[in-house]
């Protein structure tokens, strides 16, 4: 059953933003009344709308109508406050990844805060795929480390195996196996044993609470969504004064473990794609580094 759609001609001041702004060409203007031409949905194209709200957005006189979208539930008038570019670079060059956290618990509101900038994010194609697992209890990411410790300990003995080796290329990728072997599993060689004796955490870093972006293995475009989902929620919480970073430790144990998915509730269906983690924090840099990409080519 297809979405009904309709622009209210009574209403309609034949302005063709909406023509201009949909993405996929599905409104035009009929003429087949030549006193009074009309803007309607195209017949032949309406099947490709993906109710991204682009011509609600725009219309002036809120005259287009799409099933399940609704001017009072859905949008809101865009903010007039402006941040100029400056301003922008300025919290951007004050992010930096935290790692080192007090142990003040992040209040509830604080990450529903962060969840409603991440529902902002752009996406692939609306609506949201992604899902945010939000854990804000310490008590359960401990509850989760041994199985992460012994997930992590046992890579390690397969990346000494040439076939497991080839196994996780297959499987994962060149790039994953490349960052397992020479970044992740060096790192955390020598932090095991204490990790086994739960003398240290270099997994989630003693951040009182975690956010995990999962979504259904078949949804189209999950992947970048997740990223982007990400990238969001870090700066979301350095805008309310909290410290975060995005941890890849994460996401791959919890996927493979059936224990740490229930502990999280992750439906069987989704793949778990990102993590964050969220606190207060216990360090304040003073400094910024500066960075330069791999390459800017200019054509």
């Amino acid at each position: 059953m297809k979405n009904s759609r309709y622009i209210d001609t009574q209403t309609c001041n034949r302005c063709g933003l909406c023509i201009t702004v949909c993405p996929n060409n599905i409104i035009h203007t009929v003429k087949d009344n030549p006193k009074e031409a009309v803007v309607a949905f195209r017949a032949d194209r309406v099947e490709f709308c993906v109710r991204c709200g682009h011509c609600m957005a725009i219309c002036p006189t809120e005259s287009i109508h799409i099933e399940g979208l609704s001017y009072k539930k859905d949008f809101f008038d865009v903010p007039t406050t402006k941040v100029d570019y400056d301003a922008f670079v300025n919290m951007l060059a004050s992010r930096r990844s935290v790692r080192v956290f007090k142990q003040t618990p992040v209040p509830r509101k604080a990450l529903e805060r962060i969840v409603s900038a991440i529902t902002m994010a752009p996406m692939g194609v609306p609506p949201h795929k992604v899902e945010v697992t939000i854990v804000q209890k310490r008590e359960t990411i401990e509850q989760a480390l041994p199985l992460m410790v012994g997930l992590y300990e046992k890579l390690g003995q397969w990346m000494k195996n040439p076939f497991m080796r080839f196994m996780i290329r297959r499987r994962a990728g060149r790039e994953t196996l490349n960052t397992l072997r020479e970044h992740v599993l060096p790192s955390l060689a020598y932090r095991l044993p204490a990790m086994k004796a739960s003398a240290d955490d270099s997994i989630t870093r003693g951040a009182p609470a975690m956010l995990l972006f999962h979504a259904h293995r078949e949804a189209g475009n999950h992947t970048e969504d997740a990223l982007i989902d990400l990238t969001y929620g870090l700066l979301a919480a350095h805008a309310l004064g909290l410290g975060a970073t995005a941890i890849g430790l994460l996401p791959p144990v919890v996927e493979r473990s059936s224990e740490l998915r229930k502990l999280f509730k992750i439906p069987p269906e989704n793949a778990v794609l990102a993590a964050m983690i969220v606190g207060y924090p216990k360090l304040r840099f003073r400094k910024g580094i500066r960075r330069e990409l791999a390459g800017v080519n200019w054509m």
